[in-house]
């Protein structure tokens, strides 16, 4: 019988959500191509070539450990977020990296 008390429950783990777990992979891989937009990495400053694998690369390399980082702590709903920005991420990595492709081709001709 209950004697009109609430029994006090354990609190459940915040969850998050679909659309912050997205926004949050997203933000973090454009900061991510800010960065390879910003800096020289090559061995020269004329040289681009690991620039343009950095912002091809960076959505996807941060969404995708995003997304290992909260199924170990069991966020589903963010990860499923992660994931979603991880295959926008590589399909845009594609286009990148068959754009440089392309363009080192016209430089020869």
């Amino acid at each position: 019988m209950l004697d009109g008390k609430e029994e006090s429950q354990p609190k459940e783990k915040s969850q998050g959500g679909f659309l912050s777990g997205a926004a949050i992979s997203l933000f973090f891989g454009i900061l991510l191509v800010a960065i390879g937009l910003t800096f020289c990495f090559g061995p020269s400053c004329g040289d681009w070539t690991l620039n343009i694998i950095f912002i091809a690369l960076g959505i996807p390399v941060s969404a995708g450990s995003l997304a290992l980082i909260w199924k170990r702590s069991g966020k589903e709903a963010m990860v499923n977020g992660a994931k979603m920005i991880f295959i926008i991420g590589c399909m845009i990595a594609v286009g990148v990296i068959i754009w440089f492709v392309t363009l080192l081709n016209s430089l020869g001709h």
